[in-house]
């Protein structure tokens, strides 16, 4: 119904006489779109047959950028003749800008149905590949349309542009190289072969081509910039600074060219010249570490020591890495420690997590590391101490706490274990060794203790536990899986 709608809208649009049409022609020439849509207002439905003025219409809508309208335009053109090449180009155009990528690629595929060599089209796909990340089709239809036109600077860029999104740096500066050396005045195509430079660590060959492209266009801003870049990489601060510095003076405000700009003239050994720029640059950003401590030593190196060491603490506090991500490392060390076998190395870590946040899980983690299925096949005396201080330690946070009755009961077995080993030996105290190789001791009878406080059953309703464990049928024998 919306469909129908909008065809009688077009219709009731749509005609001026025969006679009109090179008026309407004169306007569009003159782009002058505002009128012809004034002037399709007053058309009526008969007028729809005439498909001239409906591609009229369609072109003053596309011109103000209306492309959904310019779009409905041209399909009720293309209704008449389904095989006029401009008009499938201009409706696979026109689809591509409002969204209709698969519509696009249709009308663009049926022009080169009649005429492969077609440029227009080849290029517009290559395009909207690009745009829809299907690199390797993109380049196919780049190449196909060089082989035509070798020394085209636009094609060429396009190329680099695919090889550079697809992380082949290499193959992209010597697309952008021959681009460049057939169109040198542009000056956007210049600064992204040097960026590229950069990228491959080739700083030299990026400050030839700046100075070259500025012979072109000496007073263009996004060259200076580029070659100020490259000059710093370079370690030439001198003249890095003499270019930011002109930068500035002409209304470049950007953050890169203040920053920079400082730090080249602190490099530049102008100490007290810096600071001022310095100062602006690190109000722009108060994170900026390195502009921090050079602002502080040229304040240091000036006239303002007290300020400078403010600036350096404030620095150090900068370098100190995020709690969150500290604690994110360790736990992703310990783990692979853990799948590595070196169990040792994994619960000092965890250990050291739980000391800084006090959280059971951890607890849990090296408790799963030292279990000791059987302790009378167990001689390392060592390990004994190390299962025997977590088991305690797990046991008592989780009693104060009150929570995982499931995992208190496992560590009721495995303390049952030592307090019927030290019975029998005769041993009135044994000693607990933590991750971080501090020793204490626990009596027969605090054990015994600590063991009463435990559930003696499994809860009915067991707690969700790690499955890295599993009950054999003996109650004091348990697996563990890395």
């Amino acid at each position: 119904m919306k469909k129908l709608f909008f065809l009688f809208f077009i219709c009731s649009l749509a005609s001026i006489t025969q006679a009109q049409h090179p008026s309407l022609q004169t306007l569009i020439n003159q782009k002058r779109y505002q009128d012809i849509i004034k002037y399709a207002a007053n058309l009526n439905k008969s007028d729809s047959s005439d498909i001239q003025n409906i591609y009229i219409i369609g072109q003053a809508y596309e011109g103000m950028l209306k492309y959904k309208e310019a779009y409905q335009c041209y399909l009720h053109c293309l209704s008449s003749d389904t095989t006029r090449i401009d008009l499938l180009n201009t409706i696979a155009r026109t689809a591509a800008y409002i969204g209709k990528a698969r519509e696009s690629e249709l009308y663009f595929h049926k022009v080169l149905e009649q005429d492969s060599t077609d440029f227009y089209a080849n290029y517009q796909l290559a395009r909207l590949y690009m745009q829809a990340s299907r690199y390797t089709d993109a380049m196919d239809r780049f190449f196909y349309l060089l082989e035509q036109d070798p020394d085209n600077p636009v094609i060429l860029r396009n190329i680099g542009d695919c090889y550079n999104r697809t992380d082949q740096l290499m193959n992209a500066s010597t697309y952008y190289t021959k681009a460049f050396q057939n169109n040198k005045e542009n000056a956007s195509a210049a600064s992204t072969l040097v960026n590229t430079l950069l990228l491959i660590q080739e700083p030299e060959a990026a400050l030839t081509i700046c100075d070259t492209a500025l012979s072109y266009s000496p007073a263009n801003r996004l060259l200076l910039q580029s070659k100020a870049i490259v000059l710093f990489t370079l370690k030439d601060y001198t003249q890095a600074d003499e270019i930011y510095t002109k930068l500035v003076a002409e209304g470049d405000s950007t953050y890169k060219t203040l920053k920079y700009g400082a730090i080249s003239r602190y490099y530049a050994g102008k100490y007290l010249d810096s600071i001022e720029p310095l100062e602006y640059a690190f109000r722009k950003d108060t994170t900026a570490t390195e502009v921090c401590m050079l602002l502080g030593s040229a304040l240091g190196r000036t006239y303002d020591r007290k300020r400078a060491f403010e600036l350096f603490d404030y620095a150090e506090q900068l370098l100190q890495p995020a709690p969150l991500f500290v604690n994110m490392l360790k736990q992703f060390r310990a783990e692979t420690f853990a799948r590595d076998g070196q169990l040792n190395n994994a619960s000092v870590l965890y250990y050291e997590l739980w000391n800084s946040s006090k959280k059971t899980n951890h607890l849990e983690q090296i408790w799963q590391l030292n279990m000791i299925s059987d302790l009378s096949k167990v001689t390392d005396e060592v390990k004994r101490q190390r299962c025997l201080f977590i088991n305690v330690l797990l046991a008592n946070e989780y009693i104060r706490e009150n929570k995982g009755k499931a995992i208190q009961y496992f560590a009721r077995k495995q303390l049952e274990q030592f307090h019927e080993d030290m019975f029998f030996r005769g041993v009135r105290e044994h000693i607990l060794l933590a991750p971080d190789n501090k020793k204490t001791t626990i009596t027969l009878e605090k054990l015994n203790e600590l063991i009463q406080q435990l559930p003696d059953k499994m809860p009915e309703e067991k707690e969700n536990i790690s499955s890295s464990y599993i009950k054999t049928k003996n109650p004091n024998s348990y697996a563990y899986f890395t």
